[in-house]
């Protein structure tokens, strides 16, 4: 029997607002990942006499995702790693390679010092991935002070090797968001009163990145640098190196898709009533 007017707007009624909740049904995820490492080495002074030298480092993940919560830990020369994401693919203790955008959403942050009070070296990471709206956020940081002691006066100088870099990835669909990268590094120098008589934060060891829209970033970077104060009376200090890493994510579903999403409801509900309606008659 061939279907009345009435039943085929019926019937395209049904098929609009099933595709509509299929299309967002299929979209219903996105992927956002994020990665930022920093490790130094190598580190030498000259103009100053050191002395001993006091670590600190800190952890710090938290995530709304499909597996949300928060963790953090502070320590001495190794913090504990921090990470909030699948248990079974929890990355080992002072692992600073990518874990990847795999394995469901996470978010992690370590941080290590090695061989303090003598030639130390540094390594954290902040790492996060989410593949659905939500928002999620890592932090590795570390630091050391130390103070010095200049028997003449004159300029202070440290150099130092690092090996760092930044990855981001943002698909862009279906629904907005960014995520975001950075690691910075600081040298300061305080006097025996506590004010800061000199800070240098080097360009070449602190970037950051971001991704609001479609694409990917991928910055390696590595070499050895020399950060020199002005003329510093003579005197003892207290010089101070940090180092820290972020990523950040935030994805949050695109207005229109929950407009859609409402829209193919609606259909499929209005065409349930009318259908009851007339049972009803």
């Amino acid at each position: 029997m061939r279907p009345t007017r009435r039943q085929f707007g019926r019937f395209l009624a049904v098929v609009s607002g099933l595709a509509l909740l299929a299309g967002t049904a299929g979209e219903a995820r996105a992927t956002f990942y994020g990665y930022a490492v920093q490790q130094t080495s190598g580190y030498s002074f000259s103009g100053a006499t050191i002395g001993t030298i006091t670590p600190l480092t800190s952890t710090s993940a938290a995530q709304v995702g499909s597996i949300s919560g928060s963790e953090a830990h502070s320590g001495t020369l190794d913090a504990l790693q921090s990470y909030v994401g699948p248990a079974a693919t929890r990355p080992a203790e002072n692992t600073f390679t990518p874990k990847g955008p795999v394995d469901g959403d996470y978010a992690r942050g370590d941080a290590l010092i090695t061989n303090a009070p003598a030639a130390f070296t540094t390594n954290n990471v902040a790492e996060g991935f989410l593949n659905t709206f939500g928002n999620a956020a890592g932090q590795g940081s570390w630091a050391v002070s130390a103070p010095i002691t200049l028997a003449a006066s004159g300029a202070v100088s440290l150099t130092f090797s690092f090996t760092n870099q930044l990855t981001l990835t943002n698909t862009g669909v279906p629904f907005p968001g960014v995520v975001a990268a950075d690691y910075g590094y600081t040298f300061t120098i305080q006097n025996a009163a506590g004010a800061t008589v000199f800070t240098s934060s080097p360009d070449a060891v602190n970037p950051n990145k971001s991704l609001t829209t479609a694409g990917s970033i991928n910055t390696p970077g590595s070499g050895t640098i020399t950060i020199t104060s002005g003329t510093l009376p003579t005197g003892t200090y207290t010089a101070t190196i940090s180092g820290s890493e972020h990523v950040f994510i935030n994805a949050v579903p695109e207005p229109g898709s929950l407009a859609l999403t409402a829209i193919g409801v609606g259909l499929l509900a209005g065409t349930g009533l009318r259908r009851r309606h007339r049972a009803q008659a």
